[in-house]
């Protein structure tokens, strides 16, 4: 893991009151999960601050409990929840919480740091000590790969951040890097450290038995019955995640013989699916081959999203995680498969390449070069499966990094 780079001079004084800004604690994307983790982080991690949550629905409360494990939920009785009351319009519940509710709570509370978890920070907050964690460039580097309500969104965010004199904390050096090239005066106010393994899946993947696991098992692998080894994609879709080209390179794999096991896509809405989804699983067959019972030829199963139990067990059970995606800020789907030990083929030069040293193999876009290897880690699977045993599993707790964000705020100038 990287260590925390950051050029502020240390006070060692404590933020006495700390708000945090976790709008978007309630996203089924990464952006949620890193607000998640970060409020949980921090509840652990505290220990004579007074921390307040800000959130916009109040289920949102119950998200947080639950991605903690039980040793973790008696540390979030230390936090103090907010919920702001406003209808949810689009565009306009954000702006009117964010931009006049969070103030006026911030000025009422008279807090003395505030923490935005995701791009971004209060316009009118006239406390000193403001970070905002930066989860990506992609608004401003690669904006025709965002939706337009969240380039709207976040590339002001950005911009604001930048300007305000804020800190400004970036999920991996290369989002770090990205943020430099376009605003190169920042950069004795950035730090990068990369964000914790969702407690949950921390304890399951620290369990070298799945017979507790099998027997939590709910919701849609029940409909996931092949015995096959696979091949697993997670996350949400888009042009960026570039699933496409996985699904092309794996159909070539199989139909020349080179690759006898199924894709798994999970994460997504279905966008691979046929007639006979039943609920969320679609299967896409791609023909019996001689010898292979017909109901067991290798096939890609687009299985939606699943919990955490469900996705721990497909982690461990992979023969490989695969993540093409043309950008990522960081990439929890290849931290949580390194963590179950199962190896991950990702694009060259991403920010995912970060995450360990070994257990990870990289590639380029072109669909021969994908191909080509692909091919070469399935064959490689045994060495990488000992590289990916060796991640440092303790530096990704989210202890560790509510400590490291703490440790940021107690170093800002006051």
């Amino acid at each position: 893991m990287l260590p925390v780079q950051c050029n502020l001079q240390a006070r060692y004084n404590h933020c006495v009151k700390l708000g945090i800004g976790a709008l978007a604690a309630g996203n089924r994307s990464g952006l949620g999960r890193l607000c998640r983790n970060a409020v949980i982080g921090l509840a652990a991690a505290a220990t004579d601050e007074e921390l307040h949550v800000f959130l916009r629905d109040r289920l949102e409360i119950e998200q947080i409990r639950e991605e903690a494990t039980p040793r973790l939920r008696s540390s979030l009785d230390r936090l103090q929840f907010h919920v702001g009351d406003f209808p949810r319009i689009p565009f306009l519940q954000r702006y009117f919480l964010e931009q006049q509710w969070i103030p006026q709570m911030v000025e009422k509370l008279d807090l003395d740091a505030y923490l935005g978890c995701d791009f971004t920070l209060p316009r009118s907050l006239s406390i000193p000590r403001r970070l905002a964690i930066l989860p990506d460039m992609l608004p401003l580097t690669r904006p025709e790969t965002v939706s337009l309500p969240a380039r709207l969104l976040y590339s002001n965010a950005i911009r604001f951040a930048v300007s305000s004199g804020a800190g400004l904390l970036c999920i991996s050096e290369a989002t770090r890097r990205a943020l430099l090239e376009m605003f190169p005066a920042v950069e004795g106010r950035t730090a990068a450290v990369l964000p914790p393994l969702s407690p949950m899946l921390w304890t399951y993947a620290g369990r070298r038995e799945s017979h507790d696991l099998q027997l939590q098992i709910q919701g849609s692998l029940h409909m996931f019955a092949s015995q096959r080894p696979y091949i697993l994609a997670v996350g949400i879709r888009g042009p960026r995640k570039n699933i496409e080209l996985l699904v092309r390179v794996y159909r070539e794999l199989v139909l020349s013989g080179d690759y006898s096991g199924s894709l798994v896509l999970t994460g997504g809405g279905g966008e691979f699916h046929t007639a006979n989804s039943e609920p969320k699983l679609a299967v896409v067959g791609l023909g019996a081959k001689q010898g292979i019972p017909t109901g067991d030829a290798p096939a890609i199963y687009d299985i939606g999203r699943v919990n955490d139990f469900d996705l721990s067990r497909l982690y461990r059970s992979a023969d490989l995680l695969v993540n093409l995606s043309m950008e990522e800020g960081f990439g929890y789907p290849v931290l949580e498969a390194l963590a179950h030990g199962t190896p991950a083929l990702i694009t060259r030069g991403s920010a995912m390449a970060e995450i360990a040293s070994g257990g990870i193999a990289q590639t380029g876009l072109d669909p021969a070069e994908c191909r080509v290897k692909l091919l070469s880690t399935l064959n490689a699977l045994p060495l990488l499966r000992r590289e990916a045993a060796d991640l440092d599993l303790a530096s990704y707790s989210v202890e560790e990094y509510g400590r490291r964000i703490l440790e940021l705020l107690d170093a800002m100038e006051t």
